[in-house]
């Protein structure tokens, strides 16, 4: 078989230029990127800190809220029960105004009822009167025509005629 390549043996100048070479490059880098570097590092670092104290203001701030919805919860049944008695006695309240309202239109309608009524028993007796005087002088005329002559006839329009000579 044949070998492709030549074998030798490796030297320490195989070894060493490759390591010069390496810490050439390292310290170039260092040199050059030390201060990037570090200043990554630091704002890295600086934003870890914030982000992990945030996170702990966060874990305060939700342990405080929890606290307060517990608390809350355990209020709940107080706060419906006075929701509950303050309904009930709004509710009560505005019965109450209701009813007194309806009291007072229950008064005026009476009294206009009790007007109106008083009114047309007036007018009923007004009316009643007329009718009653009418017939009466109906009547009277009746009777007064059927009593007089022509003799009681003259002598009424004489006496009346010397009336109105006298008074005018």
């Amino acid at each position: 078989m044949t070998e492709h390549g030549v074998h030798h043996d490796p030297s320490i100048a195989d070894l060493f230029f490759p390591a010069i070479n390496f810490l050439l490059f390292a310290l170039l880098a260092w040199r050059m990127l030390g201060g990037p570097i570090r200043e990554y590092f630091r704002s890295r670092t600086e934003r870890l800190r914030d982000a992990l104290s945030a996170g702990a203001r966060a874990r305060a701030e939700a342990v405080a809220l929890r606290a307060a919805i517990e608390r809350e919860l355990a209020e709940l049944p107080a706060v419906q029960e006075r929701l509950k008695a303050d309904m009930r006695e709004t509710a009560t309240r505005e019965r109450d105004d209701v009813l007194a309202q309806a009291r007072r239109f229950g008064e005026r309608i009476r009294g206009d009822a009790q007007l109106l009524a008083e009114q047309e028993v007036a007018g009923a007796r007004r009316a009643v009167r007329a009718e009653v005087g009418d017939e009466a002088v109906r009547r009277a005329t009746e009777l007064v025509r059927g009593v007089m002559d022509s003799g009681d006839h003259e002598r009424f329009v004489r006496e009346f005629v010397e009336t109105a000579r006298v008074e005018g």
